[in-house]
């Protein structure tokens, strides 16, 4: 017997009656923009909502009203970061489906935790802000969960990620997939086949009336310096949506000059506002106000008239854009001429600068701080992020755009100049790395490199210590041994810390400032270390010394100090240990390498031993072998491919250890502690006579006071950063 009221069942039945009504009726004749505008309320927590405007983001009209049509498969879109796609493309186009066109439906987000994500956040508050949208929704609690939702006229959402499991097998009438360059199997789904064609498959039981949605920015590089575009809106060669792109129709959006009324590209990039190349930049970008920059050059040049376009028209513009397809153009009266490419995909590219929520000023001011990032350290992530997250163009690395003028490799460009043991003038400091190695053939590897102003680098020594001060058999030295004999690392402090090198000044020699010492991989090592390190501070020369810790982390940050050692109760350790990201450590150093000339982070090599053509060289040929030992693979992470690749390590090493003495923060070197001055008046200078007299008297030896490593102001804080 039922326990519910008459009443009740009664508006079940009614409720039924009316989805088996909705599931027959035919769909709405509106476009996908204009139900989006009828249907979708936008409201994040914490602000007011309201119905999705189009007039906010004018460019997603086309791109929106596409997934309608009956004369294409698919729909490409590739635009940058703050342009409202998931608002629009995304919700728009659920809450169309759901009010006027209901038909199975899939969102392919890029893990699984951005599933749930988009699904808790945006998908849910559209179907609760949406009352047409909410009405339409199941009111059975087993019809929906966190990647599954029902609908009362039998419409089914399903949010997934790219496995085979979601990509093969069921059939739905509407897929999106959303920020395609940044999953990492895209390419190919559990050896199915590529993610876009997987998806595709599964909207063609539906003949045209199926429709499959792709979109994100440009992830994937550009690797081809001399590209030119064959026609005008062609995008160049890369994997990913770029393909997916040049194989559609290929839509641009244009805006009309307010002066001269011709028709301009809103282009992805910053050609727009014609600020310096970034060649010109660089030179000196180090010491510029990024700000003041940004604000001088945030305005649009008409490329027709060069009249100036402020950014409180940026509003106006999108208002009167259109797109346009590759092979087309307009005229000043908005004739159409020319004759679109015929393809199955619809297909469109926007800029940045047209990004309704991207203002210029701080378009142009990202781009400016990866410029200065890549200036001071060499890393080109920064810059990376601002040119295919906010411009939407693909990323093509520095030495590449460098090509034409190329120098050669490292080993091709050594230098004849340098001599063993002597920095050169323009140092700063001198500063070391020790990789340890173990097995039969244990020795310790040191690499030391004299630092100049923004961390260009000069190498002053490479060598292997191989035997102990132990006696061995015959008279000889005993082999040396890190992992079992604490004693054989006390060789680190005669030979490293309480040596000095020549310096252009005869009488004058200067000590080592800096030297990172590694720790871990062996067993016995690491308990070595420490207890050494122990010693050293011991002795006063702890400030000279970081103990390193590689990891391949992809998300960790690129140098982190913890304490370690002896740990009883509260007490967290007495040893400071620096936790380093080897992969982003390797990109500083392979850009310092692929710089062509002297300057920020280049690297100077002597060069190399050669039986005929240098015959008095020190430098082994194999260290530039070490140097190319590992590749970096698409999804960032250095892959050794040689055995040997301890000259890689020590330089990873030393480049660990100049951004824990704060080098990389550096503005201006005319303005540094004593330790970095130059040396007429660097405080690690030491006079000959003095040296050799302390050889001579070991009781004489007096340890350096310790001097405080630099931290230039306002420096991010790190956990348990030891201060000296």
């Amino acid at each position: 017997m039922s326990l519910l009221p008459e009443s009740d069942h009664f508006s079940l039945a009614l409720s039924d009656a009316c989805s088996g009504y909705q599931a027959l009726k035919p769909p709405n004749r509106v476009s996908v923009s204009q139900g989006a505008k009828e249907n979708l309320v936008i409201k994040q927590t914490g602000a007011a909502g309201g119905s999705w405007d189009p007039t906010e983001t004018p460019y997603m009209v086309g791109p929106m009203d596409a997934l309608a049509s009956r004369k294409h498969e698919a729909v490409v879109f590739v635009g940058p970061a703050r342009t409202g796609k998931t608002a629009g493309l995304l919700l728009g186009w659920l809450a169309h489906n759901v009010v006027n066109d209901p038909g199975d439906m899939l969102f392919i987000q890029m893990t699984k935790d951005e599933a749930r994500k988009f699904s808790k956040t945006d998908v849910d508050r559209a179907l609760r802000n949406s009352p047409s949208v909410r009405a339409m929704q199941s009111t059975r609690a087993v019809d929906s969960n966190t990647f599954d939702t029902m609908f009362r006229h039998g419409m089914f959402l399903r949010i997934g990620w790219p496995t085979i499991n979601t990509v093969s097998g069921s059939t739905y009438r509407y897929v999106a997939i959303t920020d395609i360059d940044r999953m990492e199997n895209a390419d190919d789904v559990d050896g199915e086949g590529p993610l876009f064609d997987l998806a595709k498959k599964r909207t063609t039981t539906f003949l045209s009336r199926g429709m499959c949605l792709v979109e994100s920015s440009p992830g994937y590089p550009q690797t081809d310096p001399a590209w030119k575009a064959a026609t005008p809106h062609e995008g160049p060669p890369v994997g990913g949506i770029g393909t997916l792109y040049n194989r559609s129709d290929r839509h641009r959006w244009y805006w009309q000059c307010r002066d001269c009324f011709e028709h301009f590209e809103a282009a992805p990039g910053l050609g727009l506002f014609h600020l310096p190349s970034d060649d010109d930049l660089l030179q000196d970008i180090r010491m510029m106000d990024l700000s003041k920059i940004a604000n001088q050059y945030a305005r649009v040049i008409c490329p027709h008239c060069g009249s100036i376009i402020d950014s409180k028209h940026k509003t106006e513009m999108n208002a009167g854009g259109l797109w346009l397809p590759d092979n087309v153009r307009i005229t000043r009266e908005k004739e159409i001429v020319g004759t679109p490419l015929d393809s199955k995909i619809r297909g469109y590219w926007m800029g940045g600068v047209a990004a309704t929520y991207q203002p210029w000023v701080s378009l142009i001011y990202n781009h400016l701080e990866g410029l200065q990032d890549y200036a001071l350290t060499g890393s080109e992530k920064k810059l990376k992020q601002a040119i295919t997250t906010d411009q939407a163009w693909p990323y093509m690395e520095r030495h590449l755009k460098e090509a034409k003028t190329r120098r050669g490799t490292p080993q091709e460009r050594a230098e004849d100049t340098l001599v063993r043991y002597t920095v050169p003038p323009e140092t700063r400091c001198l500063v070391g790395a020790v990789d340890v190695q173990g097995g039969v053939n244990a020795r310790f590897v040191v690499q030391l490199h004299a630092v100049g102003p923004h961390m260009e680098q000069w190498l002053v020594d490479r060598f292997e210590i191989k035997l102990s001060k132990r006696p061995g058999m015959g008279g000889d030295f005993a082999p040396i041994d890190p992992s079992s004999v604490q004693e054989d690392w006390q060789v680190l402090t005669d030979r490293l810390l309480n040596a000095t090198w020549k310096t252009p000044d005869e009488n004058r020699e200067i000590k080592l400032r800096m030297l990172t010492v590694d720790t871990g991989g062996l067993d016995g090592a690491t308990a070595n270390a420490y207890a050494w390190f122990r010693s050293v501070r011991k002795a006063g020369m702890a400030h000279r010394v970081t103990l390193y810790k590689g990891g391949s982390t992809p998300t960790a940050p690129i140098i982190r100090e913890t304490m370690v050692g002896k740990r009883t109760g509260k007490d967290k350790g007495d040893i400071p240990l620096l936790l380093c990201n080897t992969n982003l450590l390797a990109d500083m150093v392979a850009a310092g390498l692929r710089r062509e000339t002297p300057g920020p982070g280049f690297y100077h090599w002597p060069r190399p031993k050669h039986p005929t053509m240098n015959p008095d060289g020190w430098l082994p040929e194999s260290f530039f072998l070490e140097l190319d030992a590992e590749v970096r693979d698409k999804n960032g992470t250095w892959r050794q491919i040689k055995k040997r690749n301890e000259s890689l390590d020590c330089s990873r090493m030393i480049m660990a250890g100049m951004l824990r003495m704060g080098l990389d923060k550096i503005r201006d070197w005319n303005v540094v502690p004593a330790w970095l001055a130059p040396l007429d008046k660097n405080s690690e200078i030491v006079a000959r006579e003095d040296r050799r007299a302390a050889q001579a008297d070991p009781a004489v030896i007096v340890p350096t006071e310790e001097v405080k490593v630099w931290r230039p102001q306002r420096r991010p804080r790190r956990s348990a950063v030891a201060q000296y």
